[in-house]
């Protein structure tokens, strides 16, 4: 009686280990690629809020109109007095949907208003040039959206 040993199917010990390391890496590759693409869909989310943020603040001001003035000392201010407004920057841009305020995204938003009236040809022309940054978030400000507008009287 004679035996042998036949390898003819089948994987060999170091062949299934070779293809479980290629699978690891492979599956740590596309970890990766998931990780950073949600990163930056949330980014991108994040953007568009403060965009609209922005948007809406700058639109509130130009409908307060030239001559606006408010004692409000946060981001719902609506002054158009020459100077940077206001006083308490701080601006929830997005809640998360929880009651803990621990995990809010915050912002800074400010506004900086100069007195740009000229005359020509014997006609004035009151106008003033509104700069508004909103950053984001609060503590590491990382992001940024800037809009300038004039409001004429």
């Amino acid at each position: 009686m004679s035996f042998r040993l036949r390898n003819d199917s089948g994987f060999s010990l170091i062949e299934v280990l070779v293809s479980v390391v290629v699978f690891a890496i492979a599956i740590v590759f596309l970890y990766q690629m998931l990780f950073s693409g949600r990163m930056q869909v949330e980014f991108e989310g994040e953007r568009r809020v403060a965009a609209k943020a922005a948007q809406l603040k700058v639109e509130e001001l130009k409908y307060a109109g030239y001559g606006s003035t408010d004692a409000v000392v946060e981001w719902t201010s609506l002054t158009m007095d020459v100077g940077t407004h206001p006083g308490d920057p701080r601006i929830v841009l997005d809640d998360r949907g929880t009651p803990d305020t621990r995990d809010d995204l915050v912002g800074l938003i400010n506004w900086t208003v100069r007195d740009t009236s000229w005359l020509d040809s014997g006609i004035t022309t009151e106008a003033k040039v509104v700069d508004l940054t909103l950053q984001w978030p609060e503590n590491w400000v990382r992001d940024e959206v800037r809009v300038v507008t004039a409001v004429a009287k």
